[in-house]
């Protein structure tokens, strides 16, 4: 009988040390995994000067947008209330907003003026903190556009 449990240590010290590998393989506890959207490589203060955005008159205009826009995380810890974002269509500004901080997060309530709907617009982002004015493709003007959601154009991304 002694025999027969000296034949079967093998196999359980193979177990054994199987699961002691799998254990020691284990990922490094300092790493943190890197969130989208939080990364700040290419974030360096800029030498932009504040930009003289105007607000537009929007008697000129037959139509209207209303969005709130929140600043993507990455910008977030930069930016103040001396910040401003401006909607621009053919390069022309059609709106501009400087933010409110809502519960720790910065959100910019833009109106936008169009005479023509599916205008394909661009936004523009100045950062005081970062003296940098970020630039993005942003949506089409469709004023039928809901004022607060969640989607690409209440979240533009300013920085990948």
């Amino acid at each position: 009988m002694e025999f027969k449990m000296f034949r079967k240590l093998p196999i359980v010290l193979s177990f054994l040390s199987l699961g002691l590998v799998f254990t020691g393989c284990s990922s490094d506890d300092d790493e943190q995994p890197q969130t989208p959207g939080t990364e700040t490589k290419g974030l360096e203060p800029g030498t932009d000067q504040r930009p003289s955005w105007q607000m537009p008159n929007f008697d000129n205009y037959e139509l209207t947008m209303s969005v709130e826009v929140q600043l993507q995380d990455t910008l977030q810890p930069h930016a103040s209330a001396q910040d401003l974002i401006c909607a621009t269509i053919n390069g022309e500004v059609r709106g501009v907003a400087s933010p409110t901080q809502v519960e720790g997060v910065w959100k910019f309530p833009l109106v936008i003026g169009s005479n023509e709907g599916n205008a394909a617009m661009s936004l523009s982002y100045y950062c005081e903190n970062l003296h940098r004015i970020f630039t993005t493709e942003w949506t089409i003007f469709d004023a039928t556009t809901e004022p607060m959601g969640t989607d690409g154009i209440y979240l533009p991304l300013f920085v990948n």
